[in-house]
């Protein structure tokens, strides 16, 4: 057996001399970080507004909307080349629970990635986790790690140089387009201000074949081109992560005005990393996408269930895994994924349609545990202590080890 594949991470230190990014209408501040804090309070390093550094070539498409601006890309996009796609990174902006797992998993099969983000904080939580499980993911699927940068500057997330170079009809040269993201993945907070202003600042500060998608759980790129509003919602998309690497699983659906070509393209990408890409039908707009939508109501009713004292997260999980043979049950579920997220879906739900949500089981779970920092498994105790938890994790480890003993022999 060859050497463990060897793992490359470069974190880039930028001075904070940083200016508000502000829309046309508001300043969108950045909720708790998703990180796996053992600080059930955020510190005030967490709360700061989403900054960027401003110049000509880094600004929010509201600033553009109005204006002739000359490096303005054509409404069609084309895929970037193979050879291209082993320089260009895939761009993750947020660093919390979910962005750095999807960051680790297309590093893998020598792929690039640029992690941004404004807390220092979680761009070095996100480092020590790439760096304990890209190299096991990598040997697993027989794969090498790609090289991994990390950056509190978004100059230099969106090219390599830090200060991209152009023409004289103010594009991108093509010595720089070989330095940039070829798609941007944001990883936010279920925001939708906030979403649409990182997105409109991407779409002025990349090349015109940079995918960008919207790992959001709950919001349609639909109502986040219609917000901006966003100039190329035609390379904008939804792509729906979950929980990688282990869920590998990914919804994919587009904007409404999002080219066939990508749909022909970004799965095939998908897949070579490991990914399970599920697409919905171009011209069907769903909220909540696939898995969501189900999942939605059996979160709303455990949600009801606990509210109502009907019965405690151990006897709900209990009986989930009785019925359906999972792993776990979904209040494990809701601990992994972060009780804060779950209630900013809730929330969201409750706005687009009082049917789908409960303001009392939404306002029990923020008044016992999201006000009080029991996030989950980022915080260690939420419906689940930490103690209870490591108790679950023991039993599920025994319980497929002795699966396997019976298995092996039978």
């Amino acid at each position: 057996m060859g050497a463990a594949p060897r793992l490359v991470l470069r974190s880039i230190h930028t001075k904070r001399n940083t200016t508000l990014l502000r829309t046309s209408q508001q300043l969108c501040t950045l909720a708790t970080r998703s990180g796996p804090s053992r600080n059930p309070t955020p510190s005030n390093n967490h709360r700061r507004p989403f900054t960027a550094l401003q110049t000509t070539p880094f600004t929010t498409s509201a600033c553009h909307r109005n204006g002739n601006s000359k490096d303005t890309p054509p409404s069609k996009w084309w895929p970037p080349t193979q050879e291209s796609l082993a320089q260009r990174p895939v761009l993750v902006v947020g660093a919390g629970n979910i962005g750095r797992r999807v960051a680790l998993v297309w590093a893998s099969n020598q792929r690039p990635v640029t992690i941004y983000d404004i807390s220092p904080d979680a761009l070095r939580s996100a480092t020590e986790y790439i760096t304990d499980n890209l190299g096991a993911y990598c040997a697993e699927r027989g794969t090498h790690p790609g090289h991994v940068s990390t950056t509190t500057d978004l100059r230099t997330a969106t090219s390599t140089s830090g200060h991209p170079e152009r023409d004289a009809n103010g594009a991108i040269t093509p010595e720089e387009h070989t330095r940039s993201p070829w798609m941007a993945v944001e990883c936010l907070p279920e925001s939708l201000p906030l979403k649409t202003s990182v997105l409109g600042l991407l779409e002025r500060s990349l090349p015109a074949d940079c995918i960008l998608a919207s790992n959001s759980s709950s919001l349609t790129t639909a109502e986040m081109a219609a917000e901006g509003p966003l100039r190329y919602p035609h390379r904008l998309l939804n792509t729906h992560y979950f929980i990688p690497p282990r869920n590998r699983m990914v919804e994919i659906m587009s904007s409404g005005e999002t080219q066939g070509a990508i749909f022909s393209f970004l799965p095939g990408q998908m897949r070579r990393v490991g990914f399970a890409p599920v697409v919905v039908p171009r011209g069907i707009q769903s909220s909540g996408f696939v898995f969501n939508r189900v999942w939605a109501a059996c979160k709303r009713e455990t949600l009801a269930v606990l509210a109502e004292g009907v019965a405690k997260p151990a006897d709900i999980d209990a009986l989930f895994r009785d019925f359906f043979h999972s792993e776990k049950g979904p209040c494990e579920r809701m601990d992994e994924i972060g009780l804060d997220t779950i209630a900013r879906v809730e929330q969201h739900n409750l706005e687009r349609d009082p049917g789908l949500g409960s303001e009392y089981a939404l306002s029990w779970l923020r008044q016992n545990y999201v006000d009080k920092g029991k996030l989950g498994e980022k915080t260690r105790d939420g419906l689940f202590t930490g103690e209870e938890r490591d108790n679950l994790r023991e039993r599920h480890y025994l319980e497929n080890y002795i699966a396997v003993e019976e298995t092996a022999g039978a």
